[in-house]
């Protein structure tokens, strides 16, 4: 069982599954990405408020691909929509649907995701995003733009690019990503906090981790390639709290 860290967290995430018929574009949200292939193609469809997250659930399960993704701010009333949760009013990024299909023979993971990206960038749906390549074949999809209330599209600093500091002391890993929200606090202005993670993984995994200046986004691979595990985030911008929630994800079953 995987705890959530954070009650802000639970109650989004209770809220989001009250939102189907809520999708802008009339539809309903989908609980996961629907997949057809033909002989020559695969097509993905899928309705969200993040439509592009939901496109990369559907490639881990098809052909096991890890892909780390990260949200950007949403901050623009056109990028966000509102629905009563509970009584509550609660907002949202604006996804609806997106659809992209592919070559169905033996499709290239880089090729894909970018073809992938490149198609979302071009849709109606909030936010921009560009396909980053890490060590060891580790593709990132992170969120770098989005509207601001003039109807502009504004690049932005992600979080994870944000140089921070963390002395190079042995420690378990939840007191190591912990020091490095709060690092990542300070330096950007925007709360980013743990959500879900692996925490008993986490916590009995020690190891040397920091640096001077060190993008976040390399301590957080540092961090979750010292546990020996197949793990990957997802880093969620919250437009009710107006900060991040970073969860930690296993490919293995829970």
């Amino acid at each position: 069982m995987i705890p959530l860290k954070n009650a802000a967290w639970l109650l989004l995430v209770v809220a989001v599954s009250a939102l189907p018929q809520t999708a802008k574009d009339s539809g309903q949200y989908l609980k996961d990405a629907a997949i057809s292939e033909t002989k020559d193609v695969v097509r993905i469809t899928a309705n969200s408020p993040r439509p592009l997250a939901q496109v990369l659930e559907a490639l881990q399960k098809k052909y096991g691909w890890i892909v780390d993704y990260e949200d950007p701010q949403y901050t623009a009333s056109q990028d966000v929509v509102e629905a009563s949760s509970n009584g509550q009013r609660m907002k949202y990024p604006s996804g609806g649907s997106f659809s992209v299909e592919f070559p169905a023979k033996s499709p290239d993971e880089e090729k894909t995701l970018r073809l992938i990206v490149d198609a979302y960038n071009h849709s109606k749906n909030p936010g921009q995003f560009e396909l980053r390549r890490g060590p060891e074949k580790r593709f990132y999809i992170v969120g770098n733009a989005a509207h601001d209330e003039k109807g502009g599209i504004v690049l932005q600093t992600p979080p994870l690019d944000v140089p921070v500091t963390l002395p190079g002391d042995e420690r378990g890993l939840t007191e190591t990503l912990d020091l490095l929200c709060e690092e990542i606090t300070k330096q950007s202005h925007v709360d980013v906090v743990i959500a879900v993670s692996p925490r008993s993984l986490l916590g009995k995994t020690s190891a040397k981790i920091g640096g001077i200046k060190v993008p976040a986004r390399e301590l957080l691979m540092q961090s979750l390639a010292a546990t020996h595990h197949a793990l990957y985030w997802i880093l969620l911008y919250d437009p009710n709290t107006k900060g991040f929630f970073l969860s930690i994800h296993s490919t293995r079953p829970s």
